[in-house]
């Protein structure tokens, strides 16, 4: 039996190959298009999954999309009328769009792979969502709750999730209403700090570090709590249901000051205090940290009120605002459950993965155990080593020096070796790095969500603050605000993290944590300014030869951990082929790119 999950419309495009109820592939368009969180329709990814298994359109038994259109169709109709006359430009608008295009999704399906309209159907956003933390927690019963901006109507569910004669069921306990929402909150706050919303958040979340809560009341005013811990939203702060007037109100500036209208930077350092910063820019820090608590406070609200009302130990936890790795963090850290599983892509772009599991499940007829759908996030395509090899000569370094940045050493040439061992190659790898080299780092299959865990990583020593600063001037071209994250093997998880949770939780980068001080001189490079990181703690059967790499540094530098930021120029998504790497490598300031097991150095 084989089942495609698809989501799009909206952002972050996605396809999932399910065959048999087992998940076979995942690929978001933006890999392919480079068009960061592409809200296509996922041409490029169908045929790149299909293609990775073998499958012709004609082989595929279901389809299943992420959500309702009709239902969204009504809510955006409704609060495009909320204001009429005065949003007749946001209506004509709205009916152009959905009845020209987006309210035939599932016609758009079958035209696209001339494929039986009645072998697709749909699913609710939020039971997409559901049915994605579920199905890969492998518990066999669990309490879930969504948050996120806005799907259908829904911005947050909790449900409860069970397994009944070898099916998963899912049942909806409890739903908050848009426009209450935390996620489009969090955005609109992201907007006025001078960011971009639905891409941005993780800027407003480093820059919170900067800042004491001093708002924190007045932020109440803006999304308060109830008794039963449900929070409510105060519209006349946002344009939730009037979107062309921009995130926020005029009454929300007279609360919190003019929003950032400058393009100057933030002056804030993740890696040292500065005393010169001025006053405005204290101001927006103060205000991200204010709303960073607020919402971690709801969302702990939520968490309880969850328990309270499925009785369950287990937490399943999705949705755009499970990305906030701090809020994770104090979701963890109140111990209102047993165990919490959050999937390796909570937002959009996983839901692809929950419908196309629970469809595949449903499907199959002989019954499913909870564990036999747990995945983890390598789900992308790869590609051969014989092509590789191939393209590396055929392309060399001449081809790419015309497009050097300025401020990178010129390079002579490329110099092109081929290993057969492992663990020669670690060891070499191991060497360029205990002498300060940046290093790309791409193996097999990519990594299912935003977060870069090994396959398509840019590594450097974790202890040089003057290193990280290179990286970020002359081969990410990122904020200096912005931290980086920590990959490291579990025996060094023990001693660097300060944390009695299971070091499993940290798996994949989706909660941060706090860094003993008898080793922050030795990872500075890959801490916040409050001396917390988001690591990855890398278990061998996770990523066997990553692991291998971080234990080899470690009895180099003392230290198995190694500062891991993604594989991306500014602006465009991870690399996802051999060529865009090997163009990023060649025209940043990186030293050296492995390829599967092909070493390539810049020879200056």
């Amino acid at each position: 039996m084989i089942v495609l999950g698809l989501s799009f419309g909206y952002h972050d495009s996605t396809v999932s190959l399910i065959i048999d109820g087992q998940l076979k592939s995942v690929i978001s368009e933006e890999r392919l298009s480079l068009q960061k969180h592409d809200y296509n329709f996922p041409k490029f990814a169908l045929e790149e999954c299909l293609e990775s298994q073998g499958i012709k359109t004609s082989d595929i038994d279901h389809i299943v999309y992420h959500e309702d259109p009709h239902n969204k169709f009504s809510r955006v109709l409704t609060s495009s009328l909320y204001h009429f006359p005065f949003s007749r430009r946001e209506f004509v608008n709205t009916v152009k769009a959905w009845l020209g295009k987006k309210l035939w999704s599932v016609g758009k399906i079958s035209q696209e792979l001339d494929i039986d309209i009645n072998k697709i159907s749909y699913l609710n956003h939020h039971y997409s969502h559901a049915f994605q933390a579920f199905l890969g927690s492998g518990y066999s019963s669990s309490s879930i709750l969504i948050v996120d901006a806005v799907g259908d109507w829904t911005s947050t569910a909790i449900y409860q999730g069970s397994w009944v004669n070898g099916k998963p069921k899912v049942q909806l306990v409890k739903e908050i209403s848009f426009p209450n929402s935390i996620g489009l909150t969090y955005s609109a706050v992201t907007a006025y700090l001078g960011f971009i919303p639905n891409d941005s958040e993780c800027s407003t979340m480093a820059l919170a570090a900067f800042g004491e809560p001093k708002y924190t009341q007045s932020a109440l005013k803006v999304i308060s709590n109830d008794r039963d811990s449900i929070y409510k939203v105060d519209q006349s702060y946002f344009h939730f249901l009037d979107f062309y007037k921009g995130a926020i109100t005029r009454k929300f500036e007279e609360l919190f000051g003019n929003k950032k209208e400058s393009s100057e930077s933030y002056l804030f350092d993740s890696l040292e205090t500065k005393s010169n910063i001025p006053p405005e820019q204290q101001r927006f820090a103060d205000i991200a940290s204010s709303f960073q608590t607020v919402i971690q406070d709801h969302l702990i609200g939520l968490a309880r009120q969850t328990k309270k009302l499925t009785d369950e130990n287990n937490l399943c936890y999705a949705g755009g605002v499970a990305l906030n790795c701090v809020a994770n963090q104090a979701l963890y850290d109140a111990k209102i459950f047993d165990n919490i599983f959050i999937p390796p892509d909570p937002g959009d772009g996983g839901t692809a993965v929950g419908i196309g599991l629970y469809k595949g499940s449903m499907l199959e007829e002989a019954p499913i155990s909870p564990s036999a759908l747990k995945y983890n996030p390598y789900q992308g395509s790869s590609y051969q080593e014989d092509k590789l090899l191939t393209m590396i000569e055929e392309l060399k370094y001449k081809n790419f020096k015309d497009y050097q940045k300025n401020d990178s050493r010129v390079c002579r040439d490329w110099e092109i070796k081929k290993f057969k061992d492992d663990e020669e190659l670690v060891d070499i790898i191991s060497n360029e790095l205990m002498h300060d080299q940046v290093v790309g780092f791409y193996q097999g299959r990519f990594e299912l969500g935003p977060r870069a865990l090994g396959n398509r990583s840019i590594l450097f020593k974790p202890g040089d603050i003057s290193l990280a600063r290179r990286v970020s001037r002359s081969v990410k071209e990122r904020a200096s605000f912005r931290p980086y994250a920590l990959s490291m093997t579990p025996e060094t998880a023990k001693r660097v993290l300060k944390t009695d949770h299971p070091l499993e939780i940290y798996r994949w980068m989706q909660v941060s944590c706090r860094v003993n001080q008898s080793y922050l001189d030795k990872v500075r490079g890959g801490i916040h300014i409050d001396e917390t990181t988001r690591p990855q703690v890398c278990f061998e059967y996770d990523n066997p030869l990553f692991f291998e790499l971080l234990k080899c540094f470690g009895s180099k530098y003392g230290v198995a951990a190694l500062v891991n930021t993604s594989f991306n120029p500014k602006g465009l998504p991870i690399v996802t082929n051999p060529f865009e790497a090997l163009a990023m490598f060649s025209r940043t300031d990186m030293n050296s790119l492995v390829i599967n097991k092909t070493l390539i150095k810049k020879v200056y």
